[in-house]
């Protein structure tokens, strides 16, 4: 169980972006969401953290990434996060994922199993978060790799981003390779769990940022709740994530959050588009 921030914008202010990572570590601190899953309170995501970046400046692309064993909330993690979100603060166009881990006590723990996960290819980079459950053992055989060295996210992650850059090395449309490893992934979503994602590329030097939403077969109604997706339009900028997000809001803005339905999403500065259903 994790938490999920994706956002695009352009020429963000430095103090817009800073209320709203500030949010994302605070609701990973004390989530009232996990908590009434659990019974347990204060519920946090406390196993790791971290973030892509991907930006234009001057017309041309730009990287940041960062992983942590460290909570995000630890005042050593909201230091590097100052820094980055001023850094990332400066650049023409942003497309940023933050990712905040509650490790299973059956997955493997260490900095090398926090989110963003990474592939690459001859035309791309991409970047990969999620929030949920998948089945390792049928990941790991399709990926031929050692199901215990790996966790379910780590090869969820995989199997997309693979699957992405192949199909736009190919020559096909990043949209339409993404809608299409996203309708062939969910079924590696084991039931009870979520498709919650965010996908970050730079492909031939433009970058692309997707969240996917999709619930299979949740367990009660605080499941259904917990894995709520919301998004928000505002001045330019625009994110989507987990809904805990939400409760950490200014109230100005927190009244403007909307909730997504199940599907695929591509992010741009001041745009939601919905690509597809799950």
């Amino acid at each position: 169980m994790c938490r999920i921030l994706a956002l695009s914008a352009s020429e963000i202010s430095y103090e817009l972006l800073k209320n709203i990572v500030d949010a994302f570590v605070k609701s990973n601190e004390h989530d009232p969401y996990l908590s009434k899953l659990t019974g347990k309170s204060p519920a946090s995501h406390d196993d790791g953290w971290g973030l892509a970046a991907a930006g234009l400046v001057g017309g041309s692309p730009t990287i940041a990434w960062y992983k942590s064993v460290e909570p995000i909330f630890y005042e050593s993690s909201k230091r590097i996060l100052e820094l980055y979100t001023k850094r990332i603060s400066s650049y023409d166009t942003l497309y940023f994922v933050v990712h905040a881990r509650k490790a299973s006590r059956r997955e493997p723990y260490g900095i090398e199993y926090a989110h963003p996960f990474m592939r690459t290819s001859e035309q791309g980079i991409a970047w990969f978060v999620h929030n949920g459950g998948a089945d390792k053992k049928a990941l790991a055989e399709k990926l031929g790799v050692n199901p215990w060295l790996r966790v379910d996210s780590e090869l969820l992650g995989y199997y997309i981003m693979d699957s992405v850059l192949s199909c736009t090395d190919a020559g096909r449309s990043v949209d339409d390779c993404v809608v299409e490893a996203y309708s062939s992934a969910k079924h590696y979503v084991v039931k009870g769990s979520a498709l919650n994602t965010a996908l970050l590329l730079l492909y031939e030097e433009r970058p692309y940022l997707y969240v996917s939403y999709w619930v299979n077969e949740p367990a009660s109604k605080l499941h259904e709740e917990y894995y709520s997706y919301i998004a928000l339009n505002r001045n330019n900028a625009v994110l989507a994530g987990s809904i805990s997000i939400k409760d950490y809001l200014p109230a100005d803005v927190s009244d403007k959050v909307v909730f997504l339905e199940h599907g695929v999403y591509r992010l741009e500065p001041g745009r939601i588009t919905k690509l597809s259903g799950l």
